[in-house]
């Protein structure tokens, strides 16, 4: 079994003593951009709406299947009429253990780590016509699963899927993208919704209103997720201290920033920290 703490921002995933958490269900979608610190593969069954990551925009219908690396923001938000018949098969791997499995398999373990890379682009590819192939797939496995049927799962799986450059475009259209990219290179610095909305072009009120028209959020909430994830990249993967972090990130108070991350995140920078640096550990 894992655990999602309810937290705003960061959904982390246990996985404890098992290597894969794999679930088939209706249900609701979160609303807002979040991450996970495994990888994310979400298959869309019924339902349609929109997925947001890469600050890209993705149809979400039936047959559509998402990559989503580790710490990769992302935003799946389903059409309101289609939420009662919303399913997803959604599977949270710790890539590093299951590429032991795999070591058997040279090419399907490679393309889980490109899949799985830190920092690496989402993938997304319409398997539509492959759908009764990958629904049929999906019933002959029931949680818990072992090291077999996770091999066994992944292989069969990849070998359904086109080429590493054949992904779905997405569309950076819109004013949420144009938001999003930048965010993407100002949220170092103090922000400004004036200098933002000149740069496109248009006025606060309408770069504000169509934000949350598109993405569902408030521009300062998305800000805030955005920086507090640039900081637990930084908490893992630096040593600079919790006031340094917490500038570089764009904070002007390092008290309001370990009051935001513990708000958004459950725990404090230096626990945080303590407790996640062992999961950047591979495990062979």
């Amino acid at each position: 079994m894992y655990d999602t703490p309810a937290t705003d921002h960061l959904e982390p995933i246990a996985l404890n003593d098992t290597l894969v958490s794999f679930s088939r269900l209706f249900a609701n979608t979160v609303r807002y951009h979040h991450w996970h610190q495994c990888l994310e593969i979400l298959y869309v069954e019924e339902g349609f709406g929109i997925v947001i990551v890469d600050n890209r925009q993705y149809t979400m219908r039936p047959g559509r299947l998402f990559f989503f690396p580790p710490f990769t923001l992302h935003n799946v938000m389903v059409d309101e009429q289609a939420e009662g018949s919303y399913r997803r098969t959604i599977i949270h791997l710790d890539q590093h253990a299951v590429m032991k499995t795999l070591r058997d398999f040279p090419q399907t373990r490679q393309r889980l780590q490109n899949l799985s890379r830190r920092g690496g682009k989402a993938w997304i590819a319409d398997m539509a016509e492959c759908h009764s192939h990958i629904d049929r797939l999906f019933s002959r496995y029931h949680a818990p699963l072992n090291s077999e049927n996770i091999a066994s799962l992944i292989i069969s799986l990849f070998a359904l899927l086109p080429d590493d450059d054949a992904g779905e475009p997405g569309s950076r259209h819109g004013i949420g993208s144009q938001v999003m990219f930048w965010l993407d290179e100002h949220y170092q610095q103090k922000f400004s919704l004036d200098a933002l909305a000149g740069e496109l072009g248009k006025s606060r009120s309408y770069v504000s209103r169509k934000f949350h028209a598109e993405t569902g959020e408030k521009i300062h909430d998305y800000l805030n997720t955005l920086r507090l994830r640039k900081a637990c990249e930084c908490l893992l993967h630096t040593e600079e201290s919790v006031g340094d972090i917490a500038l570089k990130v764009g904070f002007s108070e390092v008290t309001y920033f370990i009051s935001a991350f513990k708000k958004g995140i459950g725990e404090t920078p230096l626990q945080y920290r303590k407790s996640h640096l062992r999961t950047l550990l591979p495990r062979f």
